[in-house]
């Protein structure tokens, strides 16, 4: 376990090998990730022409959340973490590295691998996020969340515009098999890794309530746990309502991008290679200055500037004004994201992680995959400018309106 001591440089926590090596596997793997997330983009769009099919290739990404997010948690506070996430990686080696065969038969065979590649998936995300409170005491965990993302981030940066030029110069499949090699360098990192869960050093009845506890009685709990906790429930419901306004605007950048502004592959990349900036300059910051300010206040912020730069790019399709508000963006998401991560890595105990987590992920991804289906079938009928556009204000409005009730709330509490 690192030291209590305050941190006063992030880089510090560097030291801990354990979390070195995770930063390193996943920055490798995230790297692989961007490459396909863009290729998979454009080999649909270029296939269907179809802005709903690129809306359907994000819901098979996503789906599995809704249909398997709550077990799998469970599960992950069962299993071995190092070997869940092991196993993960391997599955996910070899269902990538099937795209390029198989997208030649049906393109629905293309989104049944991204289904089971998220399945996998849902397995190894909170079994990493286990990783670092189980590394680092309290007061650091925003900070060592902050550099794993800013970490992640920065292959955001690199990833897309390397995967808008690479798409431009040499076969769009090679790009997966790519992505399969990132997951075994990623397998092979955490094969090397030797941290310890709290888990296995709580009292017997803890460990007999992970062994022997059936799996939907752990579901319920690490729902009734964030019931129960009120800065939980109040960060998810808040986090929910924003992605279910405004989330579904991200997969249709490439509708945006090819069809809206006119411009190329490397164009494309380079767009989303600006949010990354964004929020990579956004998660640095959260990792130096993020203790200072509340965390809910941050949250809000970070919802209302996302919400008047969507706005503005449905009003103005232009591109030099899209990379800089695709970089604000990528700031204001670092402002809602690392603050929610936070909250519940800080407000979960170790032996509820894995379940609450999981409820997580799987309740923000029915609010993406219902923001996905809602904004993807507008674009079709209305253009992805106004539905820009719409989706901007909604969230302008609805985070107005939370401001206004936080601060009626304050004042009430003053002369209660």
């Amino acid at each position: 376990m690192a030291s209590k001591a305050k941190v006063e440089n992030p880089l510090i926590l560097l030291k801990e090998k354990d979390f070195t090596l995770l930063l390193m596997g996943q920055f490798i793997s995230a790297l692989g990730d961007k490459l396909n997330y863009v290729a998979l983009g454009v080999l649909i769009y270029r296939l269907t022409g179809s802005a709903f099919e690129v809306g359907k290739m994000t819901l098979a990404t996503f789906l599995p959340y809704l249909l398997f997010g709550l077990i799998a948690g469970a599960y992950v506070d069962r299993w071995d973490k190092k070997r869940t996430m092991i196993t993960a990686d391997l599955l996910r080696v070899a269902l990538v590295g099937l795209i390029p065969v198989l997208v030649g038969y049906s393109i629905y065979l293309v989104y049944l691998i991204t289904f089971l590649s998220t399945t996998a998936n849902l397995f190894f995300s909170p079994a990493k996020m286990a990783v670092i409170p189980a590394i680092f005491t309290k007061e650091k965990i925003l900070t060592a969340t902050s550099l794993a993302e800013t970490s992640e981030n920065l292959t955001e940066i690199i990833g897309y515009a390397l995967a808008g030029a690479l798409i431009m110069f040499i076969p769009i499949h090679k790009v997966f098999y790519l992505d399969s090699l990132t997951f075994l360098f990623s397998a092979a990192l955490i094969f090397s890794m030797s941290f310890k869960f709290e888990v296995r050093h709580q009292a017997n009845h803890s460990l007999k309530l992970v062994n022997e506890s059936h799996i939907f009685r752990d579901i319920l709990e690490g729902l009734a746990y964030i019931r129960k906790t009120k800065v939980l429930v109040l960060t998810l419901f808040t986090y929910c309502l924003a992605l279910l306004i405004f989330s579904g605007f991200n997969p249709l950048i490439f509708v945006y991008a090819l069809d809206t502004l006119k411009t190329s592959t490397f164009g494309l990349g380079i767009l989303e290679a600006s949010a990354a900036v964004g929020i990579t300059v956004g998660s640095i910051a959260m990792s130096v200055w993020g203790n200072r300010w509340n965390k809910q206040n941050l949250m809000l912020w970070g919802y209302f500037i996302s919400g008047l730069t969507i706005m503005i790019l449905g009003i103005f399709p232009i591109y030099a004004l899209a990379l800089i508000g695709f970089f604000i963006t990528g700031v204001s998401n670092a402002m809602f994201l690392l603050p929610v991560q936070s909250i519940f890595q800080e407000e979960t105990v170790a032996t509820m992680r894995g379940r609450v987590f999981s409820a997580r992920f799987a309740l923000t991804r029915v609010a993406f995959m219902g923001s996905v289906g809602i904004l993807s079938y507008g674009a079709t009928q209305i253009g992805v400018g106004k539905v820009y556009l719409l989706s901007g204000l909604t969230l302008l409005v609805g985070t107005t309106m939370l401001f206004g009730t936080r601060i009626a709330l304050k004042g009430l509490n003053r002369y209660t």
